[in-house]
């Protein structure tokens, strides 16, 4: 499993997020209206603090005036010029004698008290504004995120209920882009595993319904059997006959158990084919060994006709459980007295086997369902065939990368043929 990465985001790599990028817009063009705000409030006050200083420069100067007429032009001079410390120092000490000085309260200076109230008014506003801007920005862009994290929320729970929803749309960059461009992946995937278990519910439960189906016929035989044989005295062979019986349906019961199996192992990919390059005569010969008794009961004959070997890769031993499953089935389907014939042909490209009877054929619209699983054909329901055998050995073949083809004709026969690339 990927292991979740520790490295710290950068602050390039932060700052390249579109919502930051949007941040910054606002945040730019914020500042800009509020440098111009404040230059303008200084520049107001600036102006205010002029005309009252002015103002009171010309009360004190008019009232000198109109005492001292004489004293205009020294007064004017001393208005316009820069204050010495000689001259401060000697107005301070003026000042302190008749108790005014910088420790008094503002409420003694009417027009500066006025003009100090109105400045703390208008940076109160100022400072109030600049803060509910701020909590407005940020509340824009919190909503934006959070709203977005909600919508996460959402659309993983309903990917985890199994709701069949479309992709999220993706934008271009940023790690926005990179979660959803994760969620969508993880829809995916959790989408992909709940059918596959939604389908291995399914294979189970339609195992275990064709296991108990097949399995009614054997158990009733032998339900039959126990019972004749516990409520009615039998001779010897009477008695043989119901073993031997009795061993034939149990026989077919674990032959049945072991195909199901088998073939549930390879449907859920449980099995891994052991492949190697091996003789595919060799492989026919050991299929054709295993049948011989049966081939012998039936009364016939199996032939593997001469060829040129090839070394395919293949799993030899299920390879050969395919094979079984085809020559045990035509020569079950084949009248006493005629051949089964195997053949091993080659091309450029494809390694065929051919594995040919001499029965009473299959009717063309039975060919397409002879590989279904449990399928009987008309002639099958007479010979207790339950329909495995070909459903395996289609299964084993597809494993191997190969098909099979099926040619019959009526009161001629049919051909199997397996069909493998060289490549």
């Amino acid at each position: 499993m990927e292991q979740t990465s520790n490295k710290r985001i950068s602050f390039f790599e932060l700052w390249q997020n579109p919502e930051m990028k949007s941040m910054r817009r606002f945040f730019l063009i914020f500042s800009l209206l509020f440098t111009v705000i404040i230059g303008y409030g200084t520049y107001f006050f600036g102006q205010q603090f002029k005309t009252e200083y002015v103002e009171s420069n010309a009360a004190i100067t008019g009232a000198l005036l109109d005492q001292h007429p004489e004293l205009q032009e020294d007064l004017m001079v001393l208005l316009t010029k820069d204050v010495s410390e000689d001259d401060k120092r000697i107005g301070m000490n003026i000042l302190h004698e008749h108790g005014i000085s910088s420790d008094l309260s503002m409420v003694f200076f009417p027009k500066l008290n006025e003009f100090f109230k109105t400045f703390m008014i208008c940076a109160i506003f100022i400072f109030l504004l600049f803060f509910g801007c701020l909590i407005g920005i940020h509340y824009w862009f919190s909503k934006r995120i959070y709203t977005k994290i909600r919508g996460l929320t959402a659309y993983a729970d309903q990917v985890l209920e199994g709701k069949s929803i479309s992709s999220l749309p993706e934008i271009r960059e940023g790690d926005i882009s990179k979660l959803l461009h994760s969620f969508n992946r993880m829809r995916v995937v959790i989408q992909e595993n709940i059918a596959e278990l939604k389908k291995e519910k399914r294979f189970l439960v339609n195992l275990m319904s064709d296991i108990s189906h097949q399995l009614k016929t054997p158990l009733a035989a032998l339900t039959m059997y126990n019972d004749i044989m516990t409520e009615k005295e039998l001779s010897k062979d009477q008695q043989f006959m119901f073993l031997e019986q009795g061993k034939q349906q149990l026989e077919r019961m674990n032959w049945l158990i072991q195909s199901l199996l088998k073939l549930a192992k390879l449907d859920i990919g449980a099995i891994q084919f052991q492949k190697k390059h091996d003789s595919l005569v060799r492989t026919i010969e050991g299929s054709v060994n295993i049948l011989k008794e049966l081939a012998i009961q039936k009364g016939v004959q199996v032939t593997v006709l001469e060829a040129q070997d090839y070394n395919l890769k293949h799993d030899s031993d299920w390879m050969t459980e395919a094979l079984v499953n085809v020559i045990k089935n035509a020569i079950e389907h084949t009248p006493p007295g005629k051949n089964v014939s195997i053949m091993l042909e080659k091309s450029d490209t494809l390694c065929k086997i051919h594995i040919r009877d001499q029965g009473n054929g299959i009717e063309r619209d039975e060919i397409r369902n002879i590989f279904k699983r449990f399928y009987q054909g008309k002639k099958n329901k007479k010979s207790g065939s339950v329909g495995i055998g070909l459903s395996l050995s289609k299964a084993i073949v597809e494993g191997h990368n190969g098909i099979i083809q099926v040619q019959s004709q009526i009161g001629v026969g049919t051909t199997f043929t397996f069909v493998f690339s060289k490549t």
